[in-house]
């Protein structure tokens, strides 16, 4: 089965906003392939669901839950300086640790690096369309 990192960005998209980001998260749930969390990327997601979104404390319990249930833990060991903005960099770990197939994001700054050791580096919309397939 795939393993994917899923940046935050689609990731709140999907939860937020619906479209193809929706699908992806769906796909997730019904696990069409497995997604890779490092306590990084899950503190990322929360934090900017309750602050930015202000999502009730009912609705962040569920996403927890289904993070907690739903995804496979890393921890990554290794340190990267890859990213033009430092603060993706995490991504790029946790991609390595996990040894991931895909990196699915929507920022253009992720998305220019294209692979990064033998992940694919993908938009949502890339990435919906190797799950239809």
């Amino acid at each position: 089965m795939l393993k994917v990192v899923i940046d935050t960005n689609v990731f709140i998209s999907g939860i937020v906003f619906g479209g193809t980001p929706r699908k992806i998260i769906d796909a997730w749930l019904t696990k069409q392939y497995i997604f890779c969390l490092s306590p990084e990327l899950k503190a990322e997601i929360l934090v900017k669901l309750g602050k930015k979104f202000s999502l009730q404390q009912e609705a962040m319990n569920k996403i927890i839950e289904a993070l907690d249930t739903y995804s496979q833990k890393y921890i990554p060991t290794q340190k990267v300086t890859l990213c033009k903005d430092p603060q993706d960099n995490f991504l790029l770990e946790l991609a390595d640790e996990a040894k991931a197939d895909y990196l699915v994001s929507g920022d253009k700054l992720v998305l220019a690096l294209k692979e990064y050791k033998n992940t694919k580096i993908i938009s949502p919309r890339e990435f919906f369309d190797q799950l239809s397939v």
